[in-house]
Parts: C-alpha cells; sequence; structure tokens
C-alpha cells in the first residue's frame, strides 16, 4: 500500500470530510476509504471519455 499526500483547499477539504462523516461515520481508515472510492471513479470517468 502506497501513501500520497495531497493538498487540497480549505473549504474543499472541510466539505469532504462532511461528507466522509455522513456516509461512514468517525471510523477509523473513512477518509481512506472515500478517497480511494473517489480516484477510482475519477479513473473510471476519464477513462470512459478516451473511448
Amino acid at each position: 500500500m502506497k501513501r500520497l499526500d495531497v493538498y487540497l483547499p480549505d473549504e474543499l477539504d472541510k466539505k469532504f470530510r462532511e461528507v466522509v462523516m455522513k456516509m461512514y461515520g468517525n471510523r477509523r481508515g473513512a477518509l481512506s476509504i472515500a478517497v480511494e472510492q473517489a480516484i477510482r471513479d475519477w479513473i473510471k470517468k476519464v477513462e470512459s471519455k478516451e473511448e
């Protein structure tokens, strides 16, 4: 497993954390789960445009 450090605007970080909390609660690893899903969704979106 790799570590990825990213920088986000404060408002985007705040909104993302709010949505993650609503979906997954305060459980350990919730942010990682949500980021992984967001990246997978983005890849699918980009790849579907290439076809």
